[in-house]
This record gives structure tokens, C-alpha cells and sequence, in this order.
């Protein structure tokens, strides 16, 4: 470039003299700054402030993400994450508190001890890296990080997720990376070690291991069809000891596996049976531990439901099957036409944001007791029938019924959860899911105890818990959830449904439960039985998630009413 040009440009726009090609160049540059300016107006005084996106206007900045439309365009609302969701409704301490609340995991992954991406240990304030998943290592204090090495899936990217697949290929897990199992040499390998085991047991295996009673198909494929052909790796083989694989006492298989080549890409497909009911992977310890009670751990009672009624929690209940709930009868009996929500793997009842181990699911079915007496709480049981089948996971399992007939055992400790009052005066809810531990009290003793006391009316169909000396009970707001009991094999099964009972946690005033084992066949007629057409309630405006019916004057009003924000999605197009 030579020094009379440089002056040219020096100069943009300052003499006559310029030269076309630079005089363009300033008229653009010229504009540019123009445009600009008017696209982007001043910043806020308050630097904290919001600027709303297209009109410049600012708005608090407390007024972002409070699921009010501040902002005339509604950018005060947008590309929210829940843990904004949770900081705008002034619940900081759910941020950071080593418990995921949000169905995005943000709570928990921009905290100072967690960042984004990586595996957050459960209840703890621990974070580690995917690379330390199921690399032999305990990293989290409950090891969680090693408890789900090995699944069924029908795809290699759908491996991690949290519900169950009772059907796939059989995935391996290590250091965070899953791989289908290669068996191109598994019958070399078995008889290299002089074992005698099979694919087929290899499957039977596999399906204890994931809580399933057995595998019902196995076979080998020689092309995993969900494994992409230009990404060959990783894939992992078997290793066998002579003795073959172990089972200890907890039903689980000793399995052992590392990283191989695949030249035939031959996996294993393998299809389980039914899910194992009554067993809790989630909880931190095996233990039996409302009113005296604790929080319990999340995912510790992957059974318990809670109840929504327009939107409104009304009760809890439990999960008996992948389509059924059993509750108390009193919760339903005058609402039968109401529009209920089952909300399934909760721990936190007073959120209306979903934590990503939740799901909603709609009742269709409502069928209270034929015999069921308000006076009394005689024959105190319904069955809830989903409108769609609830997917298993950790989170979400099934609870065992009790044999037909089957008594309860006199001074037995058994547990009640719930989210009940805290205290029989004050109407204070807890927001963390409760459990306490109680003694039994027989049917025939409970009638001696409360013979003489008013509102007890004890039939052969009930029996109570609680101590003498008070302290520990159910409360209003637990009916309808589960009083359970651990098997020796383990299992923990529903012996009976919170009822009703003389305040809460009195001296000499025990709870009072439906025994579930009288109803055992009840339950089996009703489920398998045919059922009236499903339940239809009528909403003129729009229903969110739980159920609450807003009216057109309140969908595209400028408020959000619906945790999810779909009261007000696209109302600018509907404009």
C-alpha cells in the first residue's frame, strides 16, 4: 500500500479528495454505527438490572424468570433454567444442596463444588467425573458412581438413561463410556476356562442383577444394529474365572469385563420378566426408621405417589403395578369426578418443578370400596388406575402386597412415609418426603386399647401402630400412603393404608390402618377384571401439568400460571 493511500484512509469521510472506493467504504461504516446504536440503546443504569431484549426497557432484576412477563416482548421469561426458576421464588437453599430438584440438573451442576456435565453423587455435595464412572472405584460415599455398570438398551445412547428397559443389548459401563458386550468369542472363552456357562444363563444372570425375576428371550445377533459402523469402539468382552460368575446374597452377579475389539460386532439381545417388587436401590441404607419423623433420602421409597386434585395435593399413595395405585377410599369419595394427577417418583412435594426422576401421570380409573363407610372409615381402600403405564426406574418401582389373609405381627416395627402435617396443630407441611418407624398393634389388641375412647371404631378389616407414650404418628395430609414392612428375603411389602385416627401423635391414641391384606383378592378382581369407560373431566381452558384448570382469561394473560410455562407458550403467534 503506498503512503498517499494510508493518508486516504487516515481520513474516512474528513476531505473531498477521497477516492470513490474509500468514500463507499465510510458511508457503511457510517451506517453501521447507525444501525447498531439503534438496535442496541443504552445499557440499564443499574448494572443488575434486566434489559429487555427488543424494546431496551429494564426491569429488576429479581423480576427474571418469576414467571411474570415484565418485559412488553416476555425476554424476562425466556431460556429460564430451574434453578432460576428456583432463585426468582426465593428458594436459594434448594440451589447447591446436593439433592437434584430440577428436571435439567442446573441446581446442582454450577455450584462451587460441581460443574456442568458432571456426575453429581446423590445427597451429597459431590460431583465427579463421568470418567470415574464404573472405573472399580468408589467415588461417591453410597457408591453410586458403580451401581449402574451394566444395563439393557435398545440403542448405546440411550444406556444411561434413568428408567429401566426390560428389553435390549446388553451394555457395559466403564469410565464412563458404554459399549455393547461382545460375545464374537464367547464360546472359545467358555471353554478355554472350563466352565459351563451359557449365553442363555449369561442373560438369566444379567435380569438378577437389574431386579428382574428372569430372562425371558436371549439370543446373539451378528450385527448390533444401534452401534454406528464408523464408530467401532468401545466394545467390551467377558472375563471368566473357572467357577464362573457369583451370586451373593443380595441377588446380584459378580461380573467382570473390560475393553476388547468386536470384529463380528456380535452382542447379546436379552428380554426379562416381570420387575422385582419391593426393593429399593436408591436407599442409602437399608433400614426401617408425620409427626416425630425424619426426610427420608431421594429415591429411598420409589413406591410412594402423591395425589393431585385440580392441581392441589390431596393425598399420598402407592404403586402396586406399572398401571395401578392403592390409596384410602376417603380421599376420593366425593371426587370422583375431579381431575386427579399421580405425580410418581416425588421427593419434594411443595416444588411444582419436576426433578428429571419424576413423571406425571393422569388417573383414569377411581374405584372406591363398594362397602366403604364414611362413618367409621369402614373398608378404607381405592384403586387408582393410570391413564398411561409409568416407566420403571431407581425412582419408580413397585411395593409387594401381602399374602391373602395374612395378620400382622403384634410389636412388629414397620414404616410410614408421607408428607403430612409436622404437627397435629399449625397446619405446617414438610416440603421433603417424611418416614418414621412404628410398632405394630394387632387388630384384637387395638380393640381392647380403644375400646372405650370416642371415634375409634375398629373392625377386623383395620389395625393400628404407634407407641403409648405418643410422639410418633401419621398426620392429616399422610392418608392413603403406605405403612410397610420388611420381609426377611428383604422385600418390603404394604400391610396397610393410612386411615384415620384421634388427633395426631397423642399418648394412648394410636393410628389407624386398613389392613391390605384383607383386600388382596378385592385388588386381583378389580385389576384384572373389566373395568366402566375412563374417567372424562372437562376443562374450558387449559390444564397444566398437576392438573389446575385455568380459564381463557388467564392463558396468555402475562402471568404464568403453569410451572412449565405452557399457559404462555406461543401467545405472541396466537396475537
Amino acid at each position: 500500500m503506498t503512503e498517499e493511500a494510508e493518508n486516504d484512509v487516515g481520513t474516512v469521510g474528513g476531505a473531498a479528495s477521497v477516492n470513490p472506493t474509500t468514500s463507499t467504504l465510510a458511508s457503511l461504516l457510517r451506517n453501521y454505527t447507525y444501525i447498531d446504536s439503534q438496535l442496541s440503546p443504552p445499557s440499564c443504569p443499574d448494572a443488575a438490572d434486566f434489559q429487555c431484549l427488543d424494546s431496551g426497557e429494564c426491569v429488576p432484576s429479581l423480576a427474571r424468570c418469576n414467571m411474570l412477563l415484565e418485559c412488553s416482548d416476555g425476554s424476562d421469561e425466556d431460556e429460564c433454567s430451574c434453578a432460576d426458576r428456583l432463585r426468582a421464588q426465593f428458594l436459594e437453599r434448594k440451589v447447591c444442596d446436593g439433592i437434584v430438584d430440577c428436571h435439567d440438573s442446573s441446581d446442582e451442576q454450577f455450584c462451587d463444588w460441581c460443574g456442568p456435565g458432571k456426575f453429581i453423587c446423590p445427597g451429597a455435595k459431590k460431583c465427579v467425573d463421568t470418567s470415574a464412572i464404573c472405573d472399580g472405584q468408589l467415588d461417591c460415599a453410597d457408591g453410586a458412581d458403580e451401581r449402574q455398570c451394566v444395563t439393557l438398551s435398545t440403542a448405546r445412547s440411550a444406556a444411561g438413561q434413568a428408567r429401566y428397559q426390560p428389553a435390549g443389548y446388553l451394555m457395559v459401563r466403564q469410565r464412563g463410556h458404554w459399549g455393547p458386550l461382545c460375545v464374537d468369542d464367547f464360546d472359545a472363552l467358555v471353554r478355554r476356562t472350563r466352565t459351563a456357562w451359557s449365553v442363555r444363563e449369561l442373560g438369566s444372570a444379567v435380569c438378577t442383577a437389574l431386579t428382574y425375576r428372569d430372562a425371558t428371550h436371549v439370543f446373539r445377533t451378528e450385527s448390533e444394529p444401534s452401534v454406528e459402523q464408523d464408530q467401532p469402539e468401545p466394545f467390551y468382552k467377558l472375563v471368566l474365572s473357572p467357577d464362573g460368575p457369583r451370586s451373593d446374597t443380595e441377588n446380584s452377579t459378580s461380573l467382570v469385563f473390560e475393553e476388547a475389539s468386536c470384529p463380528r460386532r456380535t452382542a447379546v439381545h436379552i428380554s426379562c420378566g416381570d420387575l422385582q417388587c419391593g426393593l429399593r436401590p436408591r436407599a442409602q441404607q437399608q433400614r426401617a426408621r408425620i409427626v416425630g419423623g425424619t426426610n427420608t433420602s431421594p429415591g429411598a421409597w420409589p413406591w410412594q405417589a402423591a395425589m393431585y386434585r385440580e392441581g392441589e395435593y390431596q393425598c399420598g399413595a402407592t404403586l402396586i403395578s406399572d398401571r395401578w395405585l392403592l390409596s384410602a377410599g376417603h380421599c376420593f369419595l366425593r371426587s370422583t369426578n375431579s381431575h386427579w394427577v399421580a405425580r410418581l417418583g416425588a421427593y419434594r412435594r411443595g416444588s411444582t418443578l419436576l426433578s428429571p426422576y419424576e413423571s406425571l401421570h393422569i388417573v383414569s380409573h377411581i374405584v372406591v370400596h363398594p362397602e366403604y363407610q364414611d362413618i367409621g372409615y369402614v373398608n378404607d381402600i381405592a384403586l387408582l388406575k393410570l391413564e398411561d403405564t409409568a416407566r420403571m426406574s431407581d425412582f419408580v418401582r413397585p411395593v409387594c402386597l401381602p399374602p391373602a389373609g395374612a395378620d400382622v405381627t403384634e410389636g412388629a416395627l414397620c414404616s410410614v412415609i408421607g408428607w403430612g402435617q409436622l404437627f397435629e396443630a399449625g397446619r405446617i407441611f414438610p416440603d421433603t418426603l417424611q418416614e418414621v418407624e412404628l410398632p405394630l398393634i394387632s387388630t384384637q389388641q387395638c380393640k381392647k386399647r380403644t375400646a372405650f375412647l370416642p371415634l375409634y371404631r375398629i373392625t377386623d378389616n383395620m389395625f393400628c401402630a404407634g407407641f403409648d407414650r405418643g410422639g410418633r404418628d401419621a398426620c392429616l395430609g399422610d392418608s392413603g400412603g403406605p405403612l410397610m414392612c420388611q420381609e426377611t428375603s428383604g422385600e418390603w411389602t404394604l400391610t396397610g393404608i393410612t386411615s384415620n385416627g384421634y388427633g395426631c401423635a397423642r399418648a394412648a391414641r394410636p393410628g389407624v390402618y386398613t389392613k391390605v391384606a384383607n383386600y388382596v383378592s378385592w385388588i386381583e378382581d378389580v385389576t384384572m377384571g373389566p373395568l366402566p369407560r375412563r374417567r372424562r373431566t372437562h376443562c374450558s381452558g387449559r390444564r397444566c401439568p398437576l392438573g389446575r384448570c385455568l380459564t381463557d382469561d388467564n392463558v396468555c394473560d402475562g402471568v404464568v400460571h403453569c410451572a412449565d410455562g405452557s399457559d404462555e407458550q406461543d401467545c405472541l403467534a396466537e396475537d
